[in-house]
């Protein structure tokens, strides 16, 4: 009795009340499921991290080479292979059912569901059963999460090795050999799939946890971290070894790219310090609502911090995690996900000690929030349909020109049914500190549910690169084998070359003598003139798009 006693004051604050079934169970699996499914099928990949992705995906496949990493024809050094390796099965497995970018996303719903579990295990180590769920909702209830959660993208396999690490941490005092195997696998996904910045955020954690937590200055956690080493060097070496074995790879570019950070070049001290805080001045809204709540949680325990266990481990995380990423990470959205794991296990441990007053700020807001946008997006939807109200469908045409919105029954009643559900939930729903938290995921579910139905196919129309590669591609001058591409980028030059079959060379590459085009990538009003020697042959840009143009140009015959 006084073991189990001992146990439950350990693992936290959190009061249990008895009350999980499985009913309850199965509805948090499905708002689960209902957040990470939308928006992994059913549209063209998109610019930016995605495109990038989907390019050595697709080059992965045309080659069946596992261990070149290029986009149409060019290596792309830097990047690690682990979610390209999954996604390039995935699409293996299931193109001839789904198109190849559908099959290949579905990689970001598997590691997204890696995280969530992996964060439900470390919440149940730390604070006990309750918290299972609660940590998960507080998770995908982060505002900076949502897109990048649904996009083929490296760094979701690297988020996974962390969260597993993570887990692998939170379990070293219970179960320490199992621990090490976790936190040893955790640090080789992260590796694999996102480089050293993950990989360096585990293992300064993993250093730093028993010099801040007296908890962690046992014999067992000692246990947990030789185990972990000799899991993690196997995992840590296999991506070099398959380097170094295939001769058109090169593990030196690929090592001097993949730890170039922004110190490095010729304006590495401006640009360095001028990014160190880039991720403090994002966190108030990229990781609401977990950062207000882990704050109470650091505030309730400021007085007995070095007792509590359960939050020893993910603010000693926090603060590396930070440190690390503000010194050394590219100053971008989504290499601020990491942050939001610690932040969402903080944020657990004294949510039912929220203020009353808090708490119902909270829920207010939220179910606010999300009932207007709810609203803007039907609103949006009707005017694009029937042109009522004209303002908003005037709006959407200079947004999207010339796109005729179809209407799909499937997305409709599902889109109707899903949003008469959160109404009766939320309405339904018994006042207590939890409510505000449970509305907020389920808020930001319905409102992400409602863009990948209704609005996906004005977002998809604008965005997708299939109607300009497929125009372009029609302009190819007789004869073409390559394309010489002057400031195209990688996103693009992978884009074009799945809707196109254009595959690039460098002005100054080997082969751009015998390169019968070129294409230049533009602003509209700043456009180059010619180069000597060259006809233009086409232009155009995805509809709306003021910010890109391309410019397709003929070598002149001699």
């Amino acid at each position: 009795m006084a073991t189990s006693q001992i146990s439950d004051s350990i693992r936290g604050r959190i009061s249990y009340d008895g009350t999980r079934t499985p009913v309850k169970t199965g509805l948090f699996l499905v708002v689960c499921l209902a957040w990470i499914i939308p928006g992994l099928v059913g549209h063209d990949p998109w610019k930016g991290d995605e495109a990038i992705a989907f390019g050595i995906v697709s080059e992965i496949l045309r080659l069946n080479d596992w261990s070149l990493l290029q986009i149409a024809g060019e290596p792309y050094p830097g990047k690690a292979p682990l979610f390209f390796w999954v996604a390039a099965a995935l699409g293996k497995l299931l193109q001839s059912w789904i198109p190849l970018h559908d099959a290949a996303r579905l990689a970001a719903g598997l590691f997204m569901s890696g995280t969530l579990a992996c964060i439900s295990f470390a919440a149940f180590e730390l604070m006990g059963e309750r918290a299972m769920r609660i940590g998960v909702l507080l998770f995908i209830g982060c505002v900076g999460l949502l897109i990048r959660a649904h996009e083929m993208s490296s760094d979701l396999a690297g988020l996974t090795g962390i969260a597993l690490g993570l887990y692998g941490l939170a379990l070293s005092i219970r179960r320490p050999k199992l621990a090490g195997m976790m936190l040893g696998a955790g640090a080789g996904v992260a590796f694999l799939g996102d480089g050293f910045l993950p990989l360096a955020m585990l293992t300064v954690t993993a250093i730093a946890l028993p010099l801040a937590a007296p908890a962690y200055r046992t014999r067992a956690y000692g246990i947990t971290a030789s185990i972990a080493l000799l899991c993690a060097l196997p995992l840590l070496a296999l991506w070099p070894a398959l380097l170094v074995a295939n001769p058109k790879a090169d593990l030196a570019g690929w090592l001097a790219r993949a730890t170039t950070s922004r110190w490095s070049g010729d304006e590495a001290d401006r640009t360095g310090l001028q990014d160190t805080v880039y991720f403090v001045k994002i966190l108030p809204w990229y990781a609401w609502p977990a950062w207000p709540l882990a704050a109470w949680s650091l505030w309730r325990a400021r007085k007995n911090l070095a007792e509590r266990r359960d939050l020893q481990m993910p603010f000693v995380a926090f603060l590396v995690f930070l440190v690390l990423v503000s010194l050394f990470g590219e100053a971008r959205e989504i290499n601020a996900l990491p942050l939001l794991l610690p932040l969402s296990l903080l944020g657990v441990a004294e949510i039912d000690t929220l203020k009353r007053g808090a708490a119902s700020a909270l829920d207010w807001f939220g179910v606010t929030t999300f009932f207007l946008l709810g609203a803007m997006i039907w609103i949006a939807w009707i005017a694009m349909l029937t042109g009522s109200p004209e303002a908003v469908a005037v709006l959407g045409q200079q947004q999207v020109p010339g796109f005729k919105y179809p209407f799909r029954f499937l997305p409709f009643a599902f889109a109707a049914l899903l949003s008469l559900v959160w109404l009766v939930v939320v309405a339904r729903s018994l006042r207590t500190t939890r409510r505000a938290l449970v509305n907020w995921a389920a808020g930001i579910t319905m409102v992400w549910m409602l863009v990948m139905t209704l609005g996906v196919p004005a977002i998809d129309h604008a965005r997708s690169y299939r109607g300009v590669g497929q125009s372009l591609a029609e302009k190819l001058p007789t004869g073409y084998l390559c394309a010489i591409g002057v400031n195209v980028g990688d996103g693009q030059r992978a884009l074009l070359n799945r809707y196109a079959g254009i595959f690039f060379q460098r002005a100054e590459g080997q082969y751009a003598n015998v390169c019968k085009a070129r294409i230049v990538q533009a602003s509209p009003d700043r456009v180059p003139p010619a180069e000597p020697g060259w006809t233009e042959l086409w232009r155009g840009s995805r509809p709306g798009d003021k910010t890109e143009l391309f410019v397709l140009y003929g070598r002149e015959k001699k």
